[in-house]
């Protein structure tokens, strides 16, 4: 992975003539490079329509209340073939639209007690992660950034809140964020990354100083003392520093988006430049804590139907 990275990044500076040090226009993410496991197509095997319809009655009317017992009903339904189809269900048409009730869900894949399928919904997550980064449209569309952003807490409660870790080959969130920085892409990305990584504040292993958090924390410093960056990115950051009870200006800043390809700021949804390069805001000493200023913003509620776009691994 990294090797591709730096051939993309060497073939990127070849075209750019003098300029060698500038993104070229366009670029998108590299994803085999961020998750080199992650586009691998899902084998899916839907169940019978009369189970079918059970799953849907199922998560129609499952509550913290009666989880143990649609939890039993369920296990009785999953015979080993349709367990791909159910994670791939469960993070379609559940996870990535409500995130209200990821607690409820993750609860109930606990109680169903099948460690296959806890795999199985991983590997979704990841291919479906891979198909919204690599969509044209996440950077214009809002509908596509909240489905990602949900799958990002999803990711982080399954992996960091429960003490695990996110393997590299399945995805580099280093590169991730870099690669993010280079092509335009932060307005995306960052609301992801911080959503995982808000997962680690009820870890006992990756919550800080864990040195991998704070590695990615040090990146996020230096991407947050950016000029012109946009204050929903800022926000993002502020908002995971709460939650994992840090201050943004006491992380150690990292000296590596200095050290990649630089974004074309002209354009480029994640800055706000006027012309002549002038920032449209205040730097960050003079325009006080964004998280103050944007308090009473909140997350809407949890989307109903609808599902991940776009792919033919995602019906019922």
């Amino acid at each position: 992975a990294a090797a591709a990275s730096a051939a993309a990044r060497a073939a990127a500076e070849a075209d750019q003539g003098t300029n060698l040090n500038l993104a070229p226009a366009g670029r998108g993410l590299i994803i085999d490079a961020i998750m080199p496991a992650g586009a691998d197509p899902l084998t899916l095997t839907p169940p019978p329509e009369m189970v079918l319809d059970r799953v849907h009655l199922v998560f129609n009317n499952v509550s913290m209340q009666n989880v143990d017992q649609k939890a039993t009903e369920t296990r009785a339904l999953l015979k080993p073939e349709f367990l791909a189809w159910f994670g791939n269900y469960l993070v379609v048409k559940r996870i990535s639209t409500q995130p209200n009730f990821h607690h409820l869900y993750l609860n109930f894949l606990l109680k169903l007690d099948k460690p296959e399928l806890m795999q199985t919904v991983l590997v979704s997550v990841f291919h479906n992660v891979s198909k919204l980064l690599a969509s044209p449209k996440i950077t214009t569309s809002t509908s596509e950034r909240s489905l990602l952003k949900n799958l990002g807490s999803w990711l982080g409660q399954i992996t960091l809140s429960r003490n695990k870790p996110i393997l590299q080959r399945k995805l580099d969130v280093k590169e991730l964020l870099c690669q993010g920085y280079e092509t335009g892409r932060l307005i995306a990305v960052t609301p992801f990354v911080a959503k995982i990584m808000e997962g680690a504040k009820d870890s006992r292993v990756f919550r800080p100083p864990n040195p991998w958090l704070m590695a990615l924390m040090g990146i996020l410093r230096e991407l947050y003392d950016i000029d012109d960056l946009k204050m929903n990115i800022k926000f993002e950051i502020e908002v995971l520093c709460k939650h994992l009870g840090l201050k943004i200006d006491e992380v150690p800043r990292a000296s590596v988006l200095c050290n990649r390809l630089q974004p074309r700021k002209d354009k480029n949804p994640d800055f706000n430049v006027r012309v002549g390069n002038v920032a449209t805001q205040l730097a960050p000493s003079d325009a006080g804590s964004i998280v103050g200023e944007m308090s009473g913003m909140g997350e809407g509620g949890p989307g109903e139907g609808g599902g991940m776009p776009g792919s033919d691994s995602m019906g019922d």
